[in-house]
């Protein structure tokens, strides 16, 4: 572990713990701000066998996980034509009928899918979606929190081949951008990897269909991603908002076509002691258009107990696997208290 201490407990960060969802979810939408999101080339980082702070896109992504935990990225490696094929197929498997998507629905005990149920903040989410991902490092066996479901081949032809494919190309790019993030917090580039040999990793598919009243409704209302990292591609339809957490306003991320959206998440946020912040973010209801995502969540495997790798701590270490299945709880219906890692915060850390 690294022997500097990086808690990271300025004032702004202690109010922004402080804030109740009420103040959080009603604060003020920046929409025409030139501040935002950074836009970083990873392709240098990409192609590097050896990630050092000298590699480019290294001291880019390790500021902006501090200052925002999202970014965008180009140079990534994937074609535009790539992407839009994947996100083609998903439209496909969006537009069956109900009951087709339904012979594929996710259950209390399956958490891969078909879904258009789910809950964020106790609320429903205004959307549909598909998960399907890794079960100690393998798509076809039975894990933890489920196995995958397939529609059936001549519903949506090649669907299962190009969505494995797609999920996999995404994790190449997971996998860099957790290094670059370890190297950022002075650890080893490998800090990590070994989390990750048997990954709980899952993609899902997103349909936001028009909402006739807005303004009454969030596609999905704020949260954190509970994984380590999300590499989220959206179709160009300005939804996505991110709260900072210096000036406690709301901003906007910009669809840039063919950049990947990064956030880091929750697992991040541990093991970096709040160097890097696990930030809140939503999706709003458009009346006018439909909107389309697809983020995989960078998660390791079940069996990795995370805690911080600077010192000295501020949370007490956490069992992923029980952590997921308690946050999927949470997801699938309406249980009451959310999961989260402010849970195990160390109370000599408490703000």
């Amino acid at each position: 572990k690294a022997t500097v201490s990086v808690l990271y407990c300025n004032m702004g960060l202690k109010e922004y713990l402080r804030l109740t969802d009420e103040q959080i979810a009603s604060a003020e939408i920046c929409t025409n701000s030139l501040k935002g999101v950074a836009v970083i080339d990873v392709t240098e980082l990409m192609n590097a066998e050896k990630v050092t702070m000298d590699t480019k896109g290294v001291r880019e992504i390790a500021q902006a996980c501090s200052e925002w935990g999202f970014f965008q990225i180009m140079g990534h490696g994937l074609s535009v034509e790539y992407i839009d094929n994947a996100e083609a197929s998903a439209m496909q498997f969006f537009n069956l009928p109900r009951d087709m998507k339904n012979s594929v629905k996710r259950a209390s005990d399956n958490s891969k899918g078909y879904f258009d149920d789910e809950f964020t903040k106790q609320k429903r989410d205004w959307k549909e979606g598909f998960d399907y991902g890794m079960q100690e490092g393998q798509m076809d066996i039975k894990g933890l929190d489920g196995v995958n479901q397939w529609p059936k081949k001549d519903l949506v032809p090649d669907f299962e081949r190009t969505m494995k494919h797609y999920l996999y190309s995404l994790r190449v790019i997971a996998r860099k951008l957790v290094q670059a993030m370890s190297v950022g917090l002075g650890c080893p580039q490998n800090e990590f990897d070994r989390h990750f040999v048997k990954d709980s990793s899952f993609m899902r598919l997103n349909h936001y269909p028009k909402c006739p009243n807005p303004e009454s409704h969030w596609s999905i209302s704020h949260h954190t991603d509970a994984g380590a990292v999300t590499v989220l591609y959206q179709s160009m339809v300005k939804s996505l908002q991110v709260f900072n957490h210096e000036d406690f306003k709301w901003y906007e991320v910009t669809p840039i076509r063919g950049a990947f959206v990064i956030n880091t998440g929750d697992i991040m946020q541990v093991w970096s002691n709040d160097r890097y912040i696990a930030p809140l973010h939503r999706v709003k209801a458009r009346a006018d258009t439909a909107r389309y995502s697809s983020p995989l969540f960078y998660n390791p495997s079940y069996s990795t107990v995370y805690s911080p790798v600077l010192s000295p701590p501020a949370y007490k270490p956490i069992n992923w696997g029980e952590f997921r299945m308690a946050r999927f709880g949470g997801d699938y219906a309406n249980v009451g208290t959310e999961n989260q890692i402010s849970h195990f915060r160390i109370e000599e850390a408490k703000l």
